[in-house]
């Protein structure tokens, strides 16, 4: 029998946060016993891809794996899974065994569902290697894991799975029993400015998960009511010094002030950055491309820089300039 506290609400607010790692890693280092779900194929277009996952506890869950189609049934087999740490695969559509259970969308995806417990070893690898920012395939059969990143295995070689595969999917299945998921560093953001726009740029970024640190140089104590991850009131470049700038970090400057910042933009720019933009006037650019040139950037540095920040979006309250700024930043390490 599964654990009680299990009835499908009737708002599914646990599908609005898609991180279902870091809130298995949450419930493990504290202690608690998870039950995670992977789609490890789909077959017809199902509504999330695969690799896409949710993580139980025996009174929580996290993430969405449909419409709403199937979560409930899943929350049942992970309930049972926590309590005899028995692995499952779950089909659902079609050559599913679940007839009354349809996917509206006509597809046909397979779920594993495997218990973790805070003593298992792979957990602190994992979180290790996500203190680095170190991309990291987890390999699993259920029943046991190990973990494997771009430090330890530059190559991805100890996964089994072809360099093409691991290059443009998320996950997928090695052979019958063992499948592999790929986790990457949270996007990080980091937000320079104080003024309504920048607060909300930073407060939406931390609502789509980014990992988020406001810089206000010479800003009050206490840190901004949004309540960033982070937050600095020393200057950008000592923030830059301070983390590392990798291609899952994005820099904006909502300071409005290229003069002021642009000895700032010019470091962000020959960073390792995958995003670097700037809230200004279109037609302002061509002088700070001037200047970026001048202080002796390159023209595929200067390229990266985005400014005016954002897509377009026809509007310039804070709000709209912060929805097209996720938007873009989404977009960028999307690519990448």
């Amino acid at each position: 029998m599964a654990p009680t506290g299990w009835a499908y609400p009737e708002w599914p607010i646990f599908g609005l946060k898609e991180d279902a790692l870091q809130f298995a890693l949450s419930n493990l280092t504290g202690g608690r016993k998870i039950a995670l779900a992977t789609i490890i194929h789909s077959d017809g277009g199902g509504p999330r891809p695969v690799g896409t996952q949710m993580a139980f506890t025996d009174r929580r869950k996290m993430g969405f794996l449909s419409g709403g189609c199937i979560e409930a049934d899943v929350a049942l087999h992970a309930g049972a899974a926590l309590l005899d740490g028995q692995p499952r695969r779950l089909i659902y559509g079609q050559g599913s065994p679940f007839l009354d259970i349809q996917l509206q969308c006509g597809a046909s995806i397979t779920i594993a569902v495997e218990r973790v417990l805070p003593s298992d070893p792979v957990v602190q690898s994992l979180l290790e290697a996500m203190a680095r920012r170190e991309e990291v395939i987890w390999i699993s059969d259920g029943r046991s894991r190990i973990t494997t990143s771009c430090q330890t295995d530059p190559s991805f070689q100890l996964v089994g799975v072809e360099q093409s595969q691991l290059e443009s999917l998320q996950a997928g299945q090695i052979d019958a029993e063992r499948y592999w998921v790929r986790y990457r560093p949270r996007t990080r953001l980091i937000v320079i400015g104080s003024d309504p726009t920048a607060l909300a740029i930073a407060k939406l970024a931390k609502d789509a998960e980014f990992e988020v640190v406001f810089v206000r140089p010479h800003g009050p104590n206490l840190p901004p009511p949004i309540a960033p991850q982070l937050y600095r009131t020393t200057n950008p470049q000592k923030v830059f010094e301070e983390f590392r700038l990798d291609h899952r970090t994005a820099v904006v400057f909502a300071n409005h002030d290229f003069e002021a910042s642009r000895e700032d933009v010019a470091r962000a720019l020959s960073s390792k950055a995958g995003y670097v933009g700037m809230v200004g006037a279109k037609r302002q650019r061509p002088a700070k491309d001037r200047w970026l040139r001048e202080f002796g950037l390159s023209e595929e540095e200067i390229a990266k820089f985005r400014s005016p920040v954002g897509l377009p979006v026809g509007r310039s309250s804070p709000f709209a300039i912060a929805v097209s700024v996720i938007a873009e930043v989404l977009r960028v390490m999307n690519e990448h």
